[in-house]
């Protein structure tokens, strides 16, 4: 097991600082899953930590004089941005300073597994320090991580809402793409699959969103649908190492998914025999997956 890397300066014991669960900010405890995570909306989270001061600086060896700040950020596996929320200043302050975190995470580009930061950091060491004591401005003395899965049940497509004027790979007026690599089989469906819907397309964004019976997004639905299985069934039958072996892969990969996927729309039918159908005949191909999915149905 690989061990973890140790700063070359004092820390504080762990019961130095205190934080509580990570809430929405409705109030609802954050667990493992947000089982509603909706990524056409920002998601606010909120933390309450508590601080030993005193009992800090002088783990450290810090100065009566040193400052400290407690700092949030979040970081997304899926699209691998992330950001810095609150930064709470405690100052010169000391005894036990409990503090107030947030942190808002935009749904259109995070998704995935999201990481929770809190970190302690230090801003000045104050006049009285030891040579081993933490002196660098930002440098950590606590942090804290919480992994949230916000994708919901595994089953979810990953789905992110974007501004395709500011995105040079895609058209501007596009409607929606659905971006993954077919020979990057192996990657889990969360981090190798990603439909992207245009943020200034506003009835589809809410046809997506919603998940309303009205006609028009139902038809909406399902015309994205086709699109997307269309691509992954296309994708899967060109290449070769997916037709030579398509159950080799592990459940929940990308390749899994498409074994699924093909299996359901031609059952009993072998890989091989589905891809020379593609080469031969595609107009049946995508017919019988559009019987398959029941579009327009």
């Amino acid at each position: 097991m690989r061990t973890a890397a140790a700063p070359p300066y004092l820390l504080p014991p762990d019961d130095a600082v205190t934080a509580e669960s990570w809430r929405t900010i409705d109030g609802a405890e954050v667990g493992e899953r947000l089982d509603h995570w909706d990524p056409f909306t920002d998601i606010e989270f909120t933390r309450a930590v508590t601080v030993d001061v005193e009992a800090v600086r002088e783990a450290c060896g810090l100065g009566p004089d040193s400052s400290l700040a407690l700092t949030a950020s979040w970081r997304s596996d899926r699209t691998r941005l992330a950001d810095v929320g609150e930064t709470v200043e405690l100052g010169t302050l000391g005894g036990h300073v409990r503090a107030p975190l947030g942190v808002a995470v935009p749904g259109a580009i995070s998704g995935g597994r999201l990481d929770l930061h809190v970190r302690l950091v230090l801003r000045s060491p104050g006049t009285t320090t030891t040579s081993i004591s933490p002196s660098r401005a930002g440098a950590i003395l606590w942090m804290q991580a919480t992994r949230v899965a916000l994708e919901g049940g595994a089953a979810r497509f990953p789905v992110t809402a974007a501004d395709f004027t500011k995105l040079s790979r895609l058209p501007d007026r596009a409607s929606w793409a659905l971006e993954w690599d077919a020979e990057e089989l192996a990657l889990p469906v969360l981090g190798g699959l990603r439909l992207v819907v245009n943020a200034a397309d506003e009835r589809l964004v809410e046809a997506i969103r919603s998940g309303t019976g009205d006609v028009r997004a139902t038809l909406v639905r399902s015309f994205v649908t086709f699109d997307v299985a269309r691509s992954l069934v296309h994708g899967a039958l060109n290449n070769d190492r997916f037709v030579d072996d398509p159950e080799a892969y592990e459940d929940g990969t990308v390749g899994r998914m498409l074994f699924d996927l093909l299996a359901a729309a031609w059952p009993g039918m072998p890989i091989s025999a589905l891809r020379s159908r593609s080469i031969e005949d595609p107009a049946r191909l995508e017919a019988e997956l559009q019987g398959h999915l029941g579009v327009l149905a």
